[in-house]
């Protein structure tokens, strides 16, 4: 069985994980396209409110802090960073970290949180290498944890995610290698090795795909040879997963007659690894006729037809990009960055 993101890390960052079959909820039924698109409004507009929220609470801890003296203001900005961390918003929380860090206040855990925020941030703005010096200035201070579990983990995946869709895998590697080695916590060391595993999938020929897809004809990726492919992970109970298919459509129109082809894998079976995957096959071609798929889906399966294995898919949603060599070159791509990536490989 496979345990994907943490529940608590799911839940506090919104990421979709998959779940055993004890911890999935029974997946719902298919909506239609209206519903799901007005879905995915009312939470559209829930979460942009919740973050002018938490914007204004981090701007009052900021204010707060400030008028305090230093034992009491490491207290509200060690509270303003732990908002910040859960809410992902380290860009908005840099000034507070830079404020903490030039106060030089006495708390070694406010100090590694405004670091954390820092680095994170820094990201943000495509400055790696900085951001790869602080991590190795706060490794070497060998401070004390001050993270639960959830948090580092979210740290840790809002730091993964921002390197891989600006395509720093390098220094991704480089990060997670060197907290790997300092860790010893195992649910973060499960984690790490597991983004590490999948990171070192670029630069190396793409993983063998080949079986019935869900209609039950033939499919090998080999076939695709000389063309650019994305491989796509989807589950037909993630809404994720469901919120990804307007933008791929977009790409996929515009690119498929120069040479673009994606091939989706369901993982549903992932779910309860003593079902058969053939039982949740009525389930996926619901999916994938209720959003137009137009291209090539399999069902991930066992052994040579684990795919989500092969390819070190641990979350959705999840993808692999493929070049015209049959080389991975990206991982887990975003609407910002599909079509841009995708056109410079098709040299258009």
């Amino acid at each position: 069985m496979i345990r994907l993101v943490p529940l608590a890390l799911a839940a506090a960052f919104g990421l979709p994980s998959l779940l055993p079959a004890s911890a999935q909820e029974t997946p719902p039924p298919a909506l239609d396209e209206r519903t799901a698109d007005a879905l995915l409004e009312i939470d559209k507009v829930y979460a942009e409110t919740i973050k002018d929220v938490e914007l204004d609470r981090l701007k009052q801890l900021q204010d707060l802090a400030a008028k305090l003296p230093p034992a009491a203001a490491a207290v509200v900005y060690e509270r303003l960073f732990h908002a910040a961390i859960t809410a992902d918003l380290f860009a908005e929380a840099e000034p507070a970290a830079d404020a903490a860090l030039q106060a030089n206040l006495p708390s070694p855990s406010c100090r590694v949180l405004a670091t954390l925020v820092k680095l994170i941030a820094e990201s943000d703005r495509g400055d790696f290498e900085g951001s790869l010096h602080d991590l190795q200035g706060l490794l070497a201070a060998r401070s004390g944890p001050v993270l639960d579990p959830s948090e580092a983990l979210g740290v840790a995946e809002s730091y993964y995610q921002r390197l891989v869709h600006a395509g720093g895998y390098d220094t991704a590697e480089k990060a997670f290698a060197m907290v790997l080695e300092k860790t010893e916590n195992p649910e973060v060391r499960a984690y790490l090795s597991a983004r590490l595993n999948r990171l070192k999938l670029v630069g190396r020929p793409a993983p063998p795909l080949a079986g019935a897809d869900l209609d039950g004809r033939p499919f090998d990726l080999a076939s695709y040879k000389g063309k650019v492919v994305l491989v796509v992970f989807w589950a037909s109970w993630s809404q994720a997963s469901a919120a990804e298919v307007a933008w791929l459509q977009e790409t996929y129109a515009a690119d498929h007659a120069l040479g673009f082809e994606i091939v989706g894998v369901c993982v549903d079976p992932l779910q309860d690894r003593t079902a058969s995957p053939e039982s949740f096959l009525p389930a996926a071609r619901r999916f994938a006729l209720d959003h137009n798929l137009r291209w090539p889906n399999l069902l991930n399966g066992s052994g040579a037809a684990d795919f989500a294995a092969a390819h070190g898919v641990t979350q959705i949603p999840a993808s692999v990009l493929i070049d015209r060599d049959g080389k991975v070159v990206g991982l887990d791509l975003v609407r910002k960055n599909l079509e841009p990536t995708v056109s410079k490989l098709l040299e258009r």
